[in-house]
């Protein structure tokens, strides 16, 4: 029996996070992406479109074009709202199936698997993978329990441009690799790629390779990795030009992290800084990458600067993201702080009030840094990546997101 393939609508409820984690466990569907977009929605070919009630490009003009190209749509609805105007709408939109958010995410597989029926590749009948599923838990004892072995999926941020995220990134994964286990390094920055000029590495392969790789079998994804022996990491370069941003699918890229994370026990992914939600504003999907990478982060690297200013741009991102980000580790790094214990002290105060992150760390101005940027090389051992080994000691210690 041919799994059934899905799309999935980007969500401020958490039944798609769950939804895909818990596929990446059970199996029962493969998630082709994410669409953010009429245009995305229509642009691939797959079997369900699973999509909220609220999202903004919903119609009844898309879902019958959808059905009239084979795809079924399954609506998801407020199932607490009292007077079911979420269900009413899903119904006069023409849905093939409304079902409230808190359904199980085994439970949604087998709604799928109902309505997506005509594409079973299999004359036997279809089982009941609701039993199925429940077995392979009673197997291992707990949800939990059964996740397959992945590595951590670390995703580093500014806060706002030029805070020093991506030497942050350079350093953190080398420093993740000394303690062990393989790591990757991804420079998915659509606004301003800068790890392969930063390492000194070619400009191909790089990101659109990996998705290539990943969603179309063109080539393995291994191969669009350069390699640094003398860090002993990977790197997947990130885009040639920014201006080509909108040939990535935020969904594909967010793919090609997990299949990393299958084999490697570290994946730090280096994401720009802008995470606003335009789709939800009637714009395009022009930070998507960002947030659909986020989505599925173990642990959030947020990098800020040292001032009253640069602490409120730190509140403002996770305003910004708190919808995506929901069950991952959040670490705070203020990077080239000046020195002094009151700044710093001022600053812990606010972030921790207004935050509670699970750290934070203040990264000393270190000349070590800006030398090595002129050289292309990571930065020598010094203050800075004294403080990025010891965030590393406690990145290693990160429980993974469980989202079902």
């Amino acid at each position: 029996m041919r799994e059934p393939a899905i799309m999935l609508a980007h969500s401020p409820r958490p039944w798609a996070q769950e939804l895909h984690f818990f596929l990446m466990d059970h199996g029962g569907a493969t998630v082709r992406g994410y669409v953010m977009t009429a245009e995305d929605a229509k642009a691939e070919s797959y079997d369900v479109l699973i999509v909220d009630d609220v999202t903004s490009f919903l119609s009844s003009r898309l879902i019958s074009t959808l059905q009239r190209s084979g795809t079924k749509v399954v609506g998801i609805f407020d199932g607490e709202d009292s007077e079911g105007a979420g269900k009413q709408r899903l119904g006069e939109l023409g849905v093939d199936e409304a079902v409230a958010h808190s359904i199980t995410s085994a439970e949604l597989v087998q709604i799928v698997h109902r309505v997506a029926g005509p594409v079973l590749d299999s004359a036997a009948p279809m089982p009941d993978l609701l039993a199925e599923l429940a077995e392979r838990q009673a197997d291992t004892g707990t949800v939990a329990a059964s996740r397959p072995e992945r590595g951590t999926v670390v995703v580093v941020a500014g806060a706002t441009g030029g805070a020093g995220a991506t030497e942050v990134a350079i350093a953190l994964a080398p420093e993740l690799r000394s303690l062990g286990p393989a790591t990757v390094l991804v420079d998915a920055d659509d606004q301003a790629p800068a790890v392969a000029q930063r390492l000194g590495l070619g400009l191909h392969p790089n990101l659109r390779t990996g998705v290539d790789a990943v969603q179309h079998g063109s080539g393995s994804l291994d191969h669009s990795l350069t390699r640094m022996p003398s860090l002993g990491i990977e790197v997947l370069c990130g885009l040639p030009n920014p201006r080509d941003w909108f040939e990535l699918r935020p969904g594909e890229v967010a793919e090609v992290v997990r299949e990393l994370s299958r084999t490697r026990g570290f994946v730090v992914v280096n994401v720009g800084s802008r995470v606003e939600d335009l789709p939800e504003l009637g714009g395009p999907a022009r930070f998507g990458v960002a947030r659909s990478v986020l989505s599925i982060a173990d642990a959030i690297v947020l990098v800020g600067t040292p001032s009253p200013v640069g602490a409120t741009r730190v509140v403002d991102w996770l305003a910004d993201t708190r919808s995506i980000i929901a069950g991952a580790s959040l670490h705070v790094v203020i990077n080239q702080h000046p020195g002094g214990t009151y700044t710093a002290g001022e600053l812990e105060s606010e972030l921790t009030r207004t935050v509670s992150p699970a750290s934070i760390r203040f990264a000393p101005y270190d000349k070590r840094v800006l030398r090595a940027a002129w050289e292309g090389e990571p930065a020598a051992r010094g203050p800075f990546v004294k403080t990025v080994s010891q965030l590393a000691a406690a990145l290693a210690v990160v429980p993974q997101v469980v989202r079902s």
